[in-house]
């Protein structure tokens, strides 16, 4: 039996995303007009743009970065747009909007930390394109996305590039195989051919409900609880001191002799002879 059916067609974002989809849209806008009229765009990418060579000379840089595109190419922006909308507004409903600002930050911080790290580890002998002078764009956070909505929504339909109807399991080998193909055939993307495997790890990591890292935080709590509880032994939980002190002129604790059953006797009204016959 099929499991759940998503509509996508005209989904409704939430706050947070039509923040996130306003600022890369003005931003996006902006730069472009600036690039063509001749203006300070320059100075707009040079303070916002990351730069693997300095990795944190400017920390905002690591995020603001992920809300550009590229002011030569209008496609950018618009496919940005499009998969941040279609993708994004199903997850920002299912887990909330802190969640889903929170997931997006991330996929564009680790999508720029792995390139860093991939470009001091293989060293010069690489490709040139393995060595970005400036990164930016959202490839990481949609990546990290389309990973999410396929762990969350494997059995719903998708229409990729808006034409071709897909499940989400079938959009997340899909997925993987963009960033592998990204790798063979760059195309100029100005976040860096090593970004998308950023947001795959982001996607994989803090994706779905519940998420691995969330599991595995749990897990780890647990057995830290119960090491602790192991260690208590009961003769130290017997042998501490009450904590709390009697209140000052409060009557002082006395014994009833008799026990329970006495107060019962007590209490209990004499049987009327009359109805013993």
């Amino acid at each position: 039996m099929d499991g759940p059916q998503l509509t996508v067609a005209f989904p409704r974002p939430g706050r947070a995303l039509w923040t996130v989809l306003i600022a890369m849209a003005a931003l996006g806008i902006a730069t472009a007009l600036l690039t063509t009229w001749g203006g300070g765009a320059s100075a707009v990418f040079n303070w916002l743009v990351y730069e693997p060579s300095h990795v944190f000379s400017q920390p905002w840089r690591v995020l603001t970065s992920g809300l550009l595109t590229s002011p030569a190419s209008w496609s950018h922006l618009l496919f940005a747009l499009v998969g941040l909308y279609f993708l994004g507004a199903p997850l920002e409903k299912r887990w909330g909007p802190w969640r889903f600002l929170r997931f997006l930050a991330l996929a564009v911080v680790l999508g720029n930390l792995t390139t860093v790290g991939v470009d001091r580890l293989i060293g010069d002998a690489a490709p040139e394109r393995f060595h970005p002078v400036f990164v930016f764009g959202p490839a990481a956070a949609i990546t990290a996305i389309a990973i999410a909505w396929a762990r969350e929504y494997s059995d719903s339909t998708v229409q990729l590039f808006m034409v071709l109807p897909i499940r989400g399991r079938v959009l997340f080998w899909i997925t993987i195989g963009f960033c592998v193909l990204d790798l063979v055939y760059p195309a100029g993307m100005p976040e860096g051919v090593v970004a998308p495997f950023g947001g795959l790890i982001a996607g994989l990591l803090f994706g779905g409900t519940p998420s691995i890292a969330r599991t595995t935080w749990l897990h780890v709590r647990l057995a830290l609880l119960r090491r602790q509880s192991t260690s208590v032994r009961v003769e130290d939980v017997l042998s501490r001191k009450p904590s709390r002190r009697p209140r000052p002129g409060a009557p002082p604790l006395r014994v009833v002799p008799g026990g329970l059953e006495e107060v019962l006797k007590k209490r209990t009204p004499p049987k009327d002879k009359r109805y013993l016959n």
